[in-house]
């Protein structure tokens, strides 16, 4: 949220592409949303900002976020495309869970994936998974790196 108010942009969109939320993940590969772009978009809407309401309307057209008057808009070298960049670490993780988790599911099976994390001996300093990693409501950066260590002892003999 801290990141597309500094860039301008509505809370569904990218924040280094012209892209909304419906559009992630699809194969086009979409316009950058610069700085200069969102300056020029800014200055095409045609009203008082004091009237909230029209000036809300106006900028949701653009897929703005409505603030007028950008800090970064006289800076040098300031374009949020360069300075507000993806967390790397929050989508690595999230690509462990969403992509390797899901086809060692679909390898081993749920149950079976399970069973080998829950049957690994507890390492001091390390995360114990006592009943899988299946049955984790909310997954901490720490639990998710434990996982990563863990994965290729648990899957280890499966292919055969």
């Amino acid at each position: 949220p801290e990141a597309c108010m500094l860039a301008c942009v509505h809370g569904k969109m990218s924040l280094v592409m012209m892209a909304s939320y419906k559009d992630f993940g699809d194969a086009f590969q979409h316009e950058c949303h610069t700085g200069a772009r969102t300056l020029s978009q800014l200055s095409h809407i045609q009203c008082n900002p004091n009237n909230v309401e029209r000036y809300f309307a106006l900028c949701k057209d653009f897929r703005l976020s409505s603030i007028v008057e950008l800090f970064w808009w006289n800076w040098p070298l300031s374009d949020p495309a360069n300075f507000l960049m993806p967390e790397p670490l929050h989508h690595w993780y999230q690509e462990f869970w969403d992509h390797d988790v899901q086809w060692c599911m679909n390898t081993l099976g749920t149950p079976e994936l399970d069973f080998h994390y829950s049957f690994l001996h507890p390492i001091v300093g390390m995360c114990n998974f006592k009943d899988g990693i299946m049955a984790l409501k909310q997954v901490t950066g720490r639990a998710q790196r434990d996982m990563q260590c863990f994965m290729v002892a648990v899957i280890a003999g499966a292919a055969s």
